[in-house]
C-alpha cells in the first residue's frame, strides 16, 4: 500500500469531522438572525434592512473571493447568479422581516424549518438526491406539522396569516436556491458565488431600500443588530451554506433546518421574552421528523 493509499482514509475522515462542524456552525448562523430580525425591523423598514444585511454580508466576504480569484467561473454562469440575487437573497430577505412584523421570531424560525421539505418535493424526480420511498410520506409528514403550528400559534387576524405565507414564500425561495447551487454551481468556488451574489442582490435592493430609508428611525440596538445580521448570518453563514450544500448536496445540507429552529426559538423565549405553546413543539418535530423521512437522512 501507497503512502497516498494509506493518508487517504485519514484526509476523508478528517473532512467529515470538519463537514459536522460546519452543519453545526451554519444551523447556529440561520437559528440566530430571526431574534436580530425582530430588534432591526422595529426602527428599520424591511426593504432597507435587507440591502443593509447583503452589503455588509458582502463586504464581509469580499477578502475571502479576492483571494479565491474564481470570478471567472461566476461569470460564465451570471444567468443562475440572477436567481441567486433574487431568490436566496433580495426576495427573503424582504419577507421574513416583513413576516416577522406580524410574527414572534421563534414562530418564523420554526417555519423556515419547513425548507428542507419544499426541496424534497423539488428534488423528487432527480435520482441523485437521497430519500427513497419514505419520501413523499416525510413530506407529507412535514405539512402535517406546518398545518399544526399555523393551526395553535399563529395569531388572529389577517396579518398574521399574510406573516405566514410571506415566511414560507422565502423557504421555496431558499429550497429552489439550494438546488441550483448544487447543481449549475459545481466547481465553482463558494466564496466567489455567495459574494457575487450579495453584491448584486444589493444593487437590486438599492432602490427599495432608498426609498425605506427615509422612514427609518435606527438606534444603536437597531443598527447593532444589522452589523451582526450581516456579518455572521449572512456572509459566512451564506458561504457556510454553499460549502456544505457543494459537498452533501441540497436536500441533506437544508437539515441545518433541524437545529436552527432550536436556536431560533432559544433566543426568542430568553432575549425577548416570547412565549411559546405546545403547538409549537408538535409543529417542529412534526416538521423535523417529516424532513428527515424525505431527506433520507441520519
Amino acid at each position: 500500500m501507497t503512502v497516498k493509499e494509506r493518508v487517504a482514509p485519514l484526509r476523508a475522515a478528517s473532512m467529515s469531522g470538519q463537514t459536522r462542524l460546519l452543519f453545526l456552525a451554519v444551523a447556529a448562523g440561520w437559528g440566530v438572525p430571526y431574534a436580530l430580525i425582530k430588534v432591526a425591523v422595529a426602527d428599520i423598514p424591511p426593504p432597507t434592512l435587507a440591502c443593509a444585511r447583503v452589503a455588509i454580508g458582502a463586504l464581509t466576504l469580499l477578502p475571502l473571493a479576492l483571494r479565491s480569484g474564481g470570478f471567472d467561473q461566476v461569470r460564465e454562469r451570471w444567468r443562475w447568479l440572477v436567481w441567486l440575487g433574487v431568490f436566496e437573497l433580495s426576495m427573503p430577505f424582504v419577507l421574513i422581516p416583513a413576516g416577522e412584523q406580524h410574527l414572534s421570531s421563534a414562530l418564523t424560525g420554526v417555519l423556515v424549518s419547513a425548507a428542507p421539505l419544499l426541496v424534497s418535493l423539488m428534488t423528487l424526480g432527480m435520482p441523485q438526491e437521497r430519500g427513497g420511498p419514505l419520501r413523499l410520506q416525510g413530506v407529507v409528514v412535514g405539512f402535517v406539522g406546518v398545518a399544526v403550528l399555523l393551526g395553535f400559534e399563529l395569531p388572529h387576524g389577517r396579518s398574521g396569516v399574510e406573516g405566514a405565507l410571506m415566511i414560507l414564500l422565502a423557504c421555496a425561495g431558499y429550497a429552489s436556491s439550494g438546488i441550483v447551487l448544487r447543481y449549475k454551481f459545481a466547481g465553482t468556488r463558494p466564496e466567489s458565488v455567495m459574494f457575487s451574489a450579495m453584491a448584486l442582490a444589493t444593487l437590486i435592493l438599492l432602490p427599495l431600500a432608498v426609498r425605506g430609508a427615509a422612514d427609518a428611525t435606527p438606534d444603536g440596538g437597531s443598527l447593532l443588530a444589522t452589523l451582526a445580521l450581516g456579518i455572521g448570518p449572512t456572509g459566512l453563514a451564506f458561504w457556510g451554506f454553499a460549502v456544505l450544500n457543494s459537498r452533501v448536496g441540497p436536500a441533506r445540507a437544508s437539515i441545518v433546518a433541524y437545529v436552527a429552529p432550536v436556536f431560533a426559538v432559544a433566543l426568542g423565549v430568553l432575549c425577548l421574552g416570547e412565549s411559546v405553546g405546545p403547538g409549537t413543539f408538535a409543529g417542529l418535530v412534526l416538521i423535523l421528523g417529516g424532513s428527515r423521512l424525505a431527506t433520507g437522512s441520519r
